[in-house]
């Protein structure tokens, strides 16, 4: 008889999971409970120009990401950043581009002339000495970013390179940030390897480019993947269900894999039957819908607090930026004076197509220009949405050192993500190896799997690479 697989969430981690069991043989259901699949990665319209309204690209490190586009057809749709420009770095020391060959920030050359612009001597000295530390020094199990990369590469590698990156990507405090799980691939190099710089240059593998132009995107726009997935699932008799969301699960007391199975809930009081169980939601949402079934397992997910994030889109009409002097856009430092937002994409000067669409859209704009801006680090308060736009050309004159305002505005529009960024606290990595162990140790729960950047990691490639790594 053909089992059936239930999948509670329609984020990339859910719909990856519903095609992975799809193609084992089993016949899937998916509940998402908001209106659309997708996830953070989703797109909207601004001044008659499609933008993504969430993630805008993903990393090419792995290939993972690549091999799952192409293999959805999609490989004709993959864009390359434009070159050349590469991105930069804000703070008070100024505004500097962003060193080469560095991941989460730390360099993998710290006395090379792009980390000494922005660290100064002092602090590019203090950071060249890391290799020359115990690699265990400073990197006790749940140690922060802050707490190891202070005590490896000083203060102003942490406040100038590291907490940009941590803010304006992982959307954290990088006081509060796990560095295991920030990173697993350099806390495994700084144990193999002797030094984060060490570590730095064998994974970068000699390259100098700046680690925002290591991505690729999708025309036009990166919800060509969820679509793809979705548009597949359907088409191998899958069945997807939005608007729909899970109240609550019951698993059966037999202890047999071959006799196990799953209730599930939802708020409109329909209850459904399934072999296998799929949770790809927040942590907070699958330890209360497994707090009754299985309460050892819900006991075991760690706390993963989200950070509220506030996205500007600004569609500018400006040939002052034709020049793409900032480069593809920037990181702010915390604290920056003058300066709320903590990052900046040029979208027009980082994405060819994305100039291409504008123009397209925007036959009477002189020089059309798409900028985004993200607002929102752990402990602040985001800015009011009514005064947003404002603050927003604001900000974005004094990143791109050229002056935008209400005159060059054709559109904006502002966008809430308030659940998808999650943050891994001090012992992180330790809490899921135990869940991992519960997983598949208790009989329960050998039919059941929780999946989503909470386990994975932070980013498309992370989710990706999960997945193809799960048993089907």
């Amino acid at each position: 008889m053909t089992q059936r697989t239930l999948v509670i969430g329609g984020g990339l981690a859910g719909l990856l999971a519903a095609r992975r069991h799809q193609r084992a043989g089993r016949q899937v259901v998916l509940l998402e409970a908001g209106r659309s699949v997708g996830g953070a990665i989703a797109a909207t319209t601004v001044a008659d120009v499609a933008l993504n309204a969430g993630a805008e690209a993903y990393s090419t490190g792995s290939g993972a990401v690549d091999a799952l586009v192409t293999e959805l057809g999609l490989a004709g749709r993959v864009q390359s950043p434009r070159e050349g420009l590469g991105s930069r770095v804000v703070s008070d020391a100024g505004a500097h581009r962003a060193p080469g060959a560095s991941l989460l920030g730390i360099p993998s050359r710290p006395l090379a002339a792009d980390a000494r612009a922005v660290l100064g001597w002092p602090g590019a000295l203090r950071a060249s000495l890391e290799r020359f530390l115990p690699s265990g020094y400073g990197a006790r199990p749940g140690a922060t970013v802050a707490e190891v990369v202070r005590d490896r590469l000083g203060p102003k590698v942490l406040e100038r390179l590291v907490a940009p990156v941590v803010g304006g990507v992982h959307s954290a405090d990088p006081a509060t940030l796990e560095f295991a799980a920030a990173s697993p691939q350099l806390t495994t190099g700084l144990a193999e390897h002797g030094s984060l710089t060490a570590a730095v240059k064998r994974l970068r593998g000699g390259s100098t480019a700046s680690a925002g132009t290591r991505v690729h995107s999708l025309s036009p726009t990166m919800a060509a993947l969820p679509e793809a997935l979705a548009a597949q699932i359907l088409a191998d008799g899958g069945v997807l269900r939005t608007g729909v969301e899970a109240a609550s699960t019951a698993h059966s007391n037999s202890d047999s894999d071959s006799d196990s199975s799953w209730t599930v809930r939802t708020t409109g009081d329909e209850t459904l039957q399934a072999d296998h169980l799929v949770l790809a939601c927040p942590p907070d949402t699958a330890r209360g819908l497994l707090l009754e079934a299985v309460p050892e397992i819900a006991a075991a997910i760690p706390q993963a607090p989200s950070a509220a994030v506030r996205l500007v889109a600004l569609v500018l009409d400006a040939p002052a930026l034709d020049a793409f002097a900032s480069g593809t856009g920037a990181l702010v430092a915390p604290g920056t004076t003058g300066i709320r937002a903590k990052a900046l994409t040029h979208a027009s000067a980082k994405w060819e197509h994305v100039q291409r669409l504008a123009r397209e859209a925007l036959p009477s704009a002189e020089s059309p220009h798409v900028v985004r801006l993200s607002y929102g680090r752990p402990g602040e308060e985001l800015p009011e949405r009514g005064s947003l736009v404002d603050l927003a050309l604001t900000d974005a004159s004094r990143i791109l050192g050229v002056e935008v305002g209400r005159e060059h505005l054709l559109d904006a529009c502002v966008i809430d993500w308030d659940r998808a960024m999650r943050q891994s606290l001090p012992g992180h990595r330790a809490a899921l190896d135990a869940l991992g162990g519960l997983l598949e140790t208790l009989p329960p729960a050998r039919t059941l799997e929780l999946v989503g950047s909470w386990r994975a990691g932070t980013g498309i490639d992370a989710i990706v690479r999960a997945d193809a790594a799960s048993p089907a």
